[in-house]
């Protein structure tokens, strides 16, 4: 039967720090599940730039919704191949041990809202197979549901602090666990481990999907990050073996960017007083920045009382000059440069 490829997804990533938003630093890999439904039904994906595209191979008496009807939901990890992306991102620090972020078609798309974005949202992540705790001295009832539908339920056993949970008859997913009617836990399941370099889990609400082709529009998910904003920290050097008298230093900043006055303190041995300069505020992070700080200083030599005036143009920070400090119990994320004069 002759079959043809058809586009029925795409998935953009969208990244403030870049220039025009293009964010190209992750690769998209389908979990073992996945990978055999897309192996059954001749689903294939290819990166452009910052997007992905999704083809299904399509009989060519059917519709996409009629190929795709009896699949089930396709999970993909997105795997980040940048170092540095957590600098330049505004995701928190450190982040939590066995957590993923989610991203999701959640909603049905059609001519009036023809694209979805999904929020930067944190999940819990657990094996198909785990022990969960419970009260000691009652019979607690656990409930595991998918989809709002109750697929498990477990009563505990007095006097025993542990029950066993095994998830792996139904595969991949999103799970939310209930102890006793309360909701204890929404979780992503999976049956094998997550990439050291996964940030998080790209689902592919294969209902939404087939009810946005219906109504006559290819559904887009975009993913969007926003740029981290740091406050800005320029160490100023004046080697002493310059023999120069600083009389004034000051930075000329951006619209976007003002500094405090300089603080005058030793920053490294043998080259004297470094002045220090930090930005009144946090200012967001860009790859190429428009506009660019100036240093102005005015000195004297030792050979002439003659004011000299010079200019130069700061160093933009890159994304692994950040370091974090601690303040008031907060945490401040500062770019920090060595300038020499």
């Amino acid at each position: 039967m002759n079959k043809k490829n058809e586009h029925w997804f795409t998935l953009a990533i969208h990244h403030f720090y870049f220039i025009k938003n293009e964010c190209t630093v992750f690769d998209i890999r389908p979990t073992s599940a996945t990978q055999r439904i897309m192996k059954n039904y001749g689903i294939r994906f290819q990166k452009i730039k910052n997007q992905y595209l999704i083809y299904v191979e399509v009989a060519a008496n059917k519709k996409i919704w009629e190929e795709l009807r009896t699949a089930g939901d396709l999970y993909f990890e997105l795997i980040n191949t940048d170092p540095y992306f957590n600098n330049y991102t505004e995701v928190i620090l450190p982040r939590k041990e066995n957590t993923v972020y989610y991203f999701t078609n959640e909603a049905v798309m059609n001519r009036f809202n023809p694209t979805g974005s999904s929020a930067l949202k944190t999940l819990s992540y657990q094996p198909l197979r785990f022990n969960i705790g419970v009260p000691k001295d009652k019979k607690s009832t656990i409930s595991i549901k998918q989809n709002g539908q109750e697929i498990c339920q477990l009563i505990s056993p007095e006097k025993q602090a542990t029950v066993f949970i095994d998830l792996n008859a139904f595969g991949n997913g999103i799970y939310e666990l209930w102890i006793d009617n309360v909701l204890s836990n929404t979780f992503y399941g999976a049956s094998e481990a997550l990439n050291i370099n996964g940030l998080g889990i790209f689902h592919i609400n294969l209902r939404n999907a087939l009810e946005s082709l219906k109504e006559n529009v290819l559904p887009t998910l975009n993913i969007n990050f926003e740029a981290r904003a740091t406050f800005r920290e320029y160490i100023v050097v004046v080697p002493e073996d310059k023999k120069i008298e600083v009389k004034n230093i000051t930075i000329q900043g951006t619209d976007n960017e003002k500094y405090k006055e300089p603080e005058k303190k030793v920053v490294f041995e043998n080259q004297g007083e470094s002045y220090i300069f930090t930005s009144v505020s946090a200012v967001k992070l860009e790859q190429k920045p428009k506009e660019i700080p100036l240093l102005k200083v005015q000195y004297v030599n030792q050979f002439s009382d003659v004011l000299v005036e010079q200019d130069m143009k700061m160093p933009y920070p890159s994304a692994s000059t950040m370091i974090l400090k601690n303040k008031n119990n907060e945490n401040m994320y500062n770019s920090q440069m060595i300038i020499y004069v």
